[in-house]
This record gives structure tokens, sequence and C-alpha cells, in this order.
């Protein structure tokens, strides 16, 4: 998988070089299993963690909301501001719970 080997040369200088746990967070309404075999070919899954925005997203379309701009990858696009917004609560929220 070629998007993997990508996430090796990055997961090489964060994790192995660095000592850096890294946070991979999946695209909107998309479910974090695809990024977590994406990264398992890496070696690199312990030491990542992952972030999904599937159900805040998808809770936030069944309400009507207005948070994509465009559809242009059919099941999601540019996020309007509450798009935005939804993406740095949730991560906002995973940050917390990993300094606690």
């Amino acid at each position: 998988m070629e998007i993997s080997k990508k996430y090796k040369k990055i997961l090489d200088v964060i994790v192995k070089k660095n000592n850096i746990k890294y946070i991979a967070m999946q695209y909107p309404v998309r479910d974090i299993e695809s990024l977590k075999k994406i990264i398992e070919y890496t070696g690199y899954s312990n030491d990542v963690i992952f972030v999904s925005n599937k159900d805040n997203f998808r809770q936030a379309l069944m309400s009507k909301n207005n948070i994509f701009e465009d559809l242009f990858a059919w099941d999601f696009g540019h996020c309007t501001e509450l798009g935005n917004r939804l993406i740095a609560d949730n991560l906002a929220k995973e940050i917390s719970k990993i300094l606690k």
C-alpha cells in the first residue's frame, strides 16, 4: 500500500527518531478502521492515537447542520466554520483524555 509507505516515513521521524506519539484523525463520517488498517502496515499501530470524526459528524448531519461547503469526496467535503469547530472540539476532547 503506497499510503502506508508514506505514513511509515512520517512515523519513522515522529515516533522512532523523536519518540513522540502521533495522533491520526480520520476524515469526517469515515470509519476509523480503514485508517487503522493503513497504519497497521507501518508497524507503528501501538504508537498512534486514533481519533474518529464519524459519530460527531453523522449526528450533526442528522440535525441538518450545514457542516460542508461541498461534497467533493462524495460523503464529505470542505468544512464550513461549524464543521471545522466539530473537528477542533473533538480533537481537544481526545487530547484532554490523553493528558489526564
